[in-house]
Formats: structure tokens, C-alpha cells, sequence
């Protein structure tokens, strides 16, 4: 039988670069993934939007993979995967599966945007998920996808793969996301529907989502932990109060970026050398946009010591 995605809340990890900004500091990343292990969380995504995939060379994607995987065997390594060619993409799963993946968590091909046509995304992750050595999880992130959006009806048609186990959404469109979860061929086809925001982690299960992919639980795992069980379990009312402390916080990931998660590591759990990410993005938040982040990140804080 193919695999199935645990339930449950995973962290799209950041990449750790020592003092210079680029070196990779994989002490670091060890680090940081064994506490995530202690604090609850089900399992990693490495080499996402957040971990800066698009800024590292393949070697360097292998390695990172490869440490993790040596330092943390028992602990789930979903990799994220960009490739236009099919071929490349394909490469790609195979070496990230030597290297410990476990799951493969693909974007489109999209390089033409919204041209694309959506028979033409349904028969491009046709021929990966057939073709693929790991499960597939589709990723559907317009905002670092060029603007191109996979359907709900394209994911529907794809669910049906039996190489295609589920997709992470990271966009806030929650009629989206019933179309998908509340779809009962979808639910029957061994497919989990996640979403990349913590925040919507409460409503998400109303609608049939199994889990969070969230950046900010990689410095705040006990929170979306506890929510999680919480939420699974039915307790509703109690979840309100964490969910409404996630939906606050969550402005740090969704205005100041994978960039904000690190200055939030580094205030709260001191991992890191260093504050920036690959060239462009070598540029460290300011102090003053830090300071409007603060009574977010305090509450967060505050309520992740008192669990």
C-alpha cells in the first residue's frame, strides 16, 4: 500500500548559515531538528520555500538531507522539489530519497504562470507521480509559483493517483480548501489535505484538513502541538485560546518571511549565526521591523513557556 501522511504538525525547517551567510551550518540544523523531534512535531519539511531551496545548489540540498537523516533517523524528512523538466524533477526525488526522504513535496512546473493550463498541470504531475520513487505531495503556493494556482479541481483529478498522497496549501483560501477536504472520493483515496498556516489550523479540521505545515512551529512547536491535540481530540473551546495566540503570531511568517522565523529562532531559542538567507535575500530584517513584530512574537512566546 502506499504511504499515508501521519497527522499531525510539521515544520518547513529554515537553513542555518554560519556568520558568513552562506555556509551551511549543519550543526546547527541538527540541532534544531532534534528539538523539534523532543517538542512533539511529527516530522520536517527540508528544502521548502521557507529553507530557501531555490538559493542552494543541488549538492548542497543532498547533504543537508543526508546530515539529517544520519542525526535523526526516526524522524520523518519530507523534501521539497522544484523543477521545471520532468526529468530533473524526477532526479531530484531519487537523489533526496538516497538521502533519506521520506516524501517528495513537489511544486508545478511554472515557469509560464497562469498560461499554464490546468489539464497541463494534471499532466505534468501525472508523469512524476508515475515515474516518482517517493510519494508525492503537491504544493500549492501561488506566491512562489509565479501566480499559477492548482485547482480544486485539478487536485481532485490527481488525488485519484495512488503516488499522490496530499497537498500542503499555503493560501489562506478556506472555500479552497473545503472543496478539497469535503470532497468524499478525495478522503477515500488514502489523500490528507494540509495547510502551509497555523492559523488556520481550528477551521481547517471543520473542513477535513489532517495537519499543519507551519514555519512558525519551528520555534514555537509546543504551541501548534498542543492545539493540535487539542483540535484532534474534539476540545474545540479549549483550542480557541491557542488558536487565537497562533493567528496573532502568525503575522511574523506571513509578512516578515522565512527572515523573521530566523530572528525569532535566534531571540528564543539562541540557534543561529547568523540573521540572513542566500543572496537576495542577504538582508536581515531591520530593527525597526522587528520592533513592530515584538507584541506578536511576546505572546507567543509567553504562551509557549507556560505549556
Amino acid at each position: 500500500m502506499t504511504k499515508s501522511i501521519t497527522e499531525g504538525v510539521y515544520v518547513p525547517i529554515v537553513t542555518f548559515y554560519k556568520k558568513d551567510g552562506h555556509t551551511i551550518d549543519f550543526d546547527t540544523q541538527i540541532k534544531h531538528a532534534k528539538f523539534l523531534k523532543q517538542n512533539g512535531i511529527q516530522g520536517i519539511v527540508a528544502l521548502g520555500s521557507t529553507g530557501e531551496n531555490a538559493l542552494l545548489s543541488q549538492a548542497e540540498r543532498i547533504e543537508l538531507l543526508s546530515k539529517l537523516h544520519q542525526a535523526v533517523p526516526d524522524f520523518e524528512i519530507i523534501a521539497g522539489v522544484q523543477q521545471h523538466n520532468i526529468q530533473d524533477c524526477l532526479k531530484s526525488i531519487s537523489d533526496f530519497k538516497k538521502a533519506g526522504a521520506s516524501v517528495a513535496m513537489v511544486l508545478p512546473s511554472f515557469y509560464y504562470g497562469p498560461e499554464t493550463s490546468q489539464q497541463g498541470l494534471i499532466d505534468w504531475f501525472t508523469e512524476v507521480a508515475d515515474n516518482s520513487e517517493l510519494p508525492v505531495i503537491l504544493y500549492v503556493y501561488p506566491g512562489v509559483s509565479n501566480g499559477l494556482q492548482t485547482s480544486p479541481e485539478t487536485i481532485r483529478t490527481l488525488a485519484k493517483h495512488p503516488n499522490v498522497i496530499g497537498c500542503k496549501c499555503s493560501h489562506g483560501d478556506v472555500h479552497q480548501y473545503s472543496r478539497i477536504g469535503l470532497d468524499k472520493e478525495v478522503e477515500a483515496n488514502n489523500f490528507k489535505l494540509l495547510s502551509g498556516q497555523g492559523q488556520l489550523l481550528l477551521p481547517l479540521f471543520a473542513i477535513n484538513g489532517k495537519g499543519v505545515i507551519d514555519a512558525l512551529s519551528g520555534c514555537f512547536p509546543k504551541t501548534f502541538v498542543k492545539l493540535f491535540k487539542l483540535v484532534s481530540e474534539g476540545k474545540y473551546h479549549e483550542a480557541r485560546e491557542l488558536q487565537y495566540v497562533a493567528a496573532e503570531a502568525e503575522v511574523l511568517a506571513s509578512q516578515g518571511g522565512f527572515l523573521a522565523i530566523k530572528r525569532a529562532i535566534k531571540e528564543h531559542l539562541g540557534l543561529g549565526e547568523s540573521l540572513v538567507g542566500r543572496k537576495p535575500m542577504n538582508h536581515a530584517l531591520s530593527d525597526t521591523q522587528w520592533e513592530s513584530y515584538k507584541p506578536m512574537y511576546e505572546l507567543i512566546k509567553k504562551t509557549e513557556e507556560s505549556i
